[in-house]
């Protein structure tokens, strides 16, 4: 029980050392390497803008786009990690500490 429970606060201390702001961050491309990524015209661009395919972000008179809405367009997923972090790790020890507490019982 006190190794589960060791185990627990040092799942809570990760979960609190964990980064907020790379959950709201995301790379941003210019027209012209969307352009080029997808392979189109720029009035192709400009079609996709009017349908709501890509939304813009005008900075300095300029439309930059999120990579994540390029990668929609060309049907590209994220690939899986095959290097755990050590983070997932410790949750899955944590885990089967846990579910080895409860069998016990």
């Amino acid at each position: 029980m006190e190794m589960k429970s060791m185990f627990m606060n040092l799942q809570s201390e990760m979960d609190r050392l964990k980064n907020p702001v790379d959950d709201f961050t995301t790379k941003w491309v210019s027209t012209s390497d969307v352009m080029s990524m997808l392979r189109v015209s720029r009035r192709t661009i400009d079609n996709y803008i009017k349908a709501g395919k890509l939304i813009p972000t005008r900075i300095n008179k300029r439309n930059y786009f999120a990579i994540n809405q390029v990668k929609v367009l060309m049907h590209i997923t994220e690939p899986t990690p095959s290097i755990q972090s050590f983070q997932e790790v410790i949750k899955r020890m944590v885990q089967a500490m846990i579910s080895l507490g409860d069998s016990e019982y």
